[in-house]
């Protein structure tokens, strides 16, 4: 119950109550407003300083990966200016030597060869001895190859093991100029320390699609939005020990469980997770250990473009996650 307030009246020579004002329970309400949001608002800022939710520390992650990405990206194209001014200038150096120096006849005369009087004989001696090596040769491949045709013979169970050897690049690349980064010790691309790199790397533009390297059935799918790590991960157990993992992927087109074939399209290139640019990071594992992926994919090339291959695996460069 409010309490009467008194004032003396000296008319009537009497204390008389005070009667209730409007403006003065607006004062009041707008006093207990202020302090009531005040005090509010104080308590939110004692419980941000004091305390931090989960999403709050992911974007405290994810805005430190953003700055070294942001630092490491600014060197990297300060790098490639500087580059492709050095080729500009070089590219008009040899175009104009091309252009004043080298003429119709004098380019036929640097290709022409014309052979010395007193070794043309040792010459034609040795293309003779060669063309008999090569026949020989020939002869005997065609042997070899007639011996395996007529006594190799392939059960049901080695065709499948077969099959199931991830021997198939995860994704196109016929010209072989996307293998950007080999397995083993590779430079980081954030801190340029050396590192073990678990699996190759295949630079490509986003939405490119991911082959399954073999068949099998997949046996986990990661998703994830945070700038580190894997990002969008796919993983198929091919059976015998072995699996693949394709890393960083944008869209996932298979889920856990499902079985696929070789050559299946389980995904898309992108650029989730730790990833400098778009690519697709592979893995093969053989019982659980991370073995060269270049070891195993052969299939589609021949003796020249595996060679090829596995020379640009071998470089000692800096990988893209």
């Amino acid at each position: 119950m409010r309490q009467l307030k008194y004032r003396y009246n000296p008319t009537t020579c009497r204390y008389e109550p005070v009667p209730l004002q409007l403006k003065n329970i607006l004062g009041s309400l707008m006093i207990f407003i202020v302090l009531s949001g005040g005090l509010f608002i104080g308590f939110l800022f004692l419980h941000s300083a004091l305390f931090t939710t989960q999403t709050e520390q992911a974007l405290l992650q994810e805005n430190a990966v953003l700055k070294v990405h942001r630092t490491v990206l600014k060197q990297e194209l300060r790098t490639v200016h500087e580059s492709l001014a050095a080729l500009e200038k070089t590219e008009k150096i040899v175009h104009e030597k091309i252009a004043k120096e080298l003429t119709p006849k004098t380019v036929l005369s640097s290709l022409a060869f014309t052979p010395s009087k007193n070794n043309s004989t040792d010459f034609y001696n040795l293309i003779n001895k060669a063309k008999t090596q090569s026949e020989n040769l020939l002869h005997t491949t065609r042997y070899v190859n007639f011996l395996f045709g007529d006594n190799l013979s392939i059960s049901r169970e080695e065709l499948n093991l077969l099959t199931n050897i991830p021997s198939l690049q995860p994704i196109e690349n016929k010209e072989l100029t996307k293998l950007a980064s080999g397995f083993g010790e590779r430079t980081h691309p954030f801190h340029k320390a050396k590192y073990l790199h678990k699996g190759i790397d295949f630079v490509a533009p986003r939405g490119t699609p991911v082959y399954a390297s073999a068949s099998g059935k997949v046996s986990d799918v990661r998703l994830s939005d945070l700038q580190m790590g894997t990002g969008n991960t796919v993983e198929i157990d091919h059976g015998n020990g072995y699996k693949t993992r394709y890393a960083h992927l944008g869209e996932v087109k298979v889920k856990p469980g499902q079985a696929v074939s070789k050559g299946a399209v389980i995904g898309t290139v992108g650029m989730t997770g730790g990833a400098v640019s778009p690519h697709l990071h592979f893995e093969v594992l053989k019982k659980n250990k991370h073995v060269d992926p270049v070891d195993y994919l052969m299939e589609g090339l021949n003796s020249t473009e595996y060679a090829a291959l596995r020379l640009l695996a071998k470089q000692k460069n800096q990988s893209l996650d």
